[in-house]
C-alpha cells in the first residue's frame, strides 16, 4: 500500500508540476503535493538509511519528513483558504507563525529523544517515552488543528460550489482531512495511554497499521479530490471540442449564404469554450439574417410539416428554405413577420452546452426526409409565387 501511494503521488507532483507554473493557486496545490511525496520517500527504509548513516544522526529522515509533512499540512490549508476566502487573508501570518513555532519545538524536542540506536518505525518504538511522546504529540497537534481547519473550510466551500464536478471535488478533499484529523488524534491518544500504561506494548503493531491505514485512505482521497475538478474540465474540453465537429456543416452551409456574420479575428485551437460560444453566436447570427428570406406562410407550413414534439425539425425545414432562397439570388420577403428563434428550454441560450446541443438538433434534423422533402415542396428554382407558397402549405397539413 505504501509503495502504491508512494507512486500516486509523485505521479500526481509531476502532472501538475506544470500548471503550478501558471497559476498560484495551482501551485499552493502543487507545494502540498510535493512535500507529501518528499515525506513518503524519506519512509522508505533505502533513503532513511542514506540519510542518517550519512549524517550520523539516527532518525534524522524522521525529523525532515515531519517538516515536510507541516509544510504540506500548511499549504493544503492555504489552498482551501485562497478557495473559500480568496478576499480575506487575514491569519496568513499567524498561521505561518504557527509553522515556525511547530518546527521550532520539534527541533528541541528531537534533541532530547533517545535514539541510540536507528528505527524504521519511529512510531512503535517511542511509544512509551515521554520526551519522544511529547515530541510526537507536538506534530500530531499541528496536523490535526491543521487538518480540521480545512475539512470545515472544503466542506463549506462545497456548499457553495456550483458546477457539480467542483463541488464532488471539494467533499472527497474535506472527507479526505477529516480522515487525516482521525488519524491524528488516534495517534496523540494511543502514545498517551501507552505513556500511562493503560495499554500494553503488544498492541502497538496493530495501532501502527490502523493508522497507518487511515493516512493512506487520507492521502488517496486527498488525491482523488484534488484530481475530480481537473476531470471536470478535461471532460468538458472533450464535449466541446465534439459540438465544434458537430456544428461544423450547420455552419458551413448557414455562413456561405451569409458569409458577412463570420468574425474575423482568430482563436487559438486550444480555445475550446470560446471557438464553440463564437460558432453558436454566428450560426444564430446566420438564422437570423436568413429569416427575412421565408415568409410566414412557409413559417407555419413548416409547424405543420413536424410533430408538435420535433421543434427541432420545423426549425430545419424553414431555415433550409431560406438558405436555398438565399443562394439563389431571391430577394428578402417584404411582408415577413420576424420571429423568435426558441431554444429548447428557458434558459437554454444562457448554457452554452444546451444551445450547442439544441443546434446539433437542428443540424441532425436537416438530414431527414421531412425536410428534404418540404424544400422541394417549398421552393422550385424558377418559380417563388404565393401560390406556390399555398400549395405546399395545403401539402404539409396533409
Amino acid at each position: 500500500m505504501t509503495t502504491v501511494v508512494l507512486v500516486l503521488l509523485w505521479t500526481v507532483a509531476l502532472w501538475r508540476a506544470p500548471s503550478a507554473v501558471r497559476s498560484s493557486k495551482q501551485r499552493t496545490l502543487w507545494v502540498a503535493f510535493a512535500a507529501l511525496t518528499l515525506a513518503m520517500t524519506l519512509r522508505h527504509p533505502t533513503v532513511m538509511h542514506t540519510i542518517d548513516n550519512g549524517t550520523g544522526v539516527n532518525n534524522l529522515s524522521t525529523l525532515l519528513k515531519q517538516y515536510l509533512g507541516i509544510m504540506a499540512a500548511a499549504a493544503v490549508l492555504e489552498f482551501v483558504y485562497v478557495i473559500a476566502r480568496p478576499h480575506q487573508r487575514a491569519g496568513f501570518r499567524l498561521r505561518m507563525a504557527a509553522v515556525g513555532t511547530t518546527m521550532t519545538a520539534l527541533t528541541v524536542l528531537f534533541a532530547f529523544v533517545p535514539r541510540q540506536t536507528e528505527t524504521t518505525d519511529f512510531f512503535d518504538s517511542s511509544a512509551g517515552s515521554a520526551t519522544a511522546t511529547a515530541y510526537l504529540l507536538v506534530w500530531l497537534a499541528y496536523l490535526a488543528t491543521a487538518m480540521a481547519v480545512a475539512t470545515w473550510l472544503f466542506w463549506g466551500s462545497s456548499r457553495q460550489a456550483g458546477a457539480g464536478w467542483l463541488r464532488a471535488g471539494l467533499r472527497l478533499l474535506g472527507a479526505g482531512t477529516a480522515v487525516g484529523v482521525m488519524y491524528a488524534l488516534s495517534r496523540a491518544g494511543y502514545l498517551v495511554l501507552r505513556l500511562t500504561g493503560a495499554v500494553t506494548p503488544h498492541s502497538d503493531a496493530v495501532t501502527s497499521t490502523v493508522t497507518d491505514t487511515m493516512k493512506h485512505a487520507s492521502i488517496g482521497l486527498i488525491l482523488i479530490g484534488s484530481s475530480v475538478p481537473a476531470l471536470g474540465v478535461a471532460w468538458r474540453a472533450a464535449r466541446h471540442w465534439w459540438y465544434l465537429r458537430a456544428l461544423r456543416p450547420l455552419w458551413h452551409d448557414l455562413t456561405g449564404a451569409v458569409p458577412e456574420v463570420v468574425l474575423g479575428e482568430e482563436l487559438s485551437r486550444r480555445e475550446l469554450r470560446m471557438r464553440l460560444h463564437r460558432r453558436v453566436v454566428e450560426i444564430r447570427d446566420a438564422i437570423l439574417a436568413l429569416q427575412p428570406y421565408v415568409s410566414v406562410a412557409q413559417r407555419d407550413a413548416a409547424d405543420a410539416a413536424a410533430p408538435a414534439a420535433r421543434p427541432d425539425l420545423a426549425h430545419a425545414c424553414w431555415i433550409e428554405t431560406a438558405r436555398h432562397a438565399k443562394l439563389t439570388g431571391h430577394g428578402p420577403d417584404d411582408a415577413v413577420q420576424r420571429r423568435d428563434f426558441d431554444s429548447a428550454g428557458d434558459d437554454a441560450a444562457l448554457d452554452l452546452e444546451a444551445e450547442a446541443q439544441w443546434l446539433r438538433r437542428i443540424e441532425v434534423a436537416r438530414a431527414s426526409d421531412t425536410v428534404r422533402n418540404f424544400v422541394h415542396d417549398q421552393y422550385q428554382p424558377n418559380q417563388r409565387t404565393h401560390d406556390g407558397h399555398r400549395s405546399a402549405q395545403s401539402k404539409a397539413r396533409q
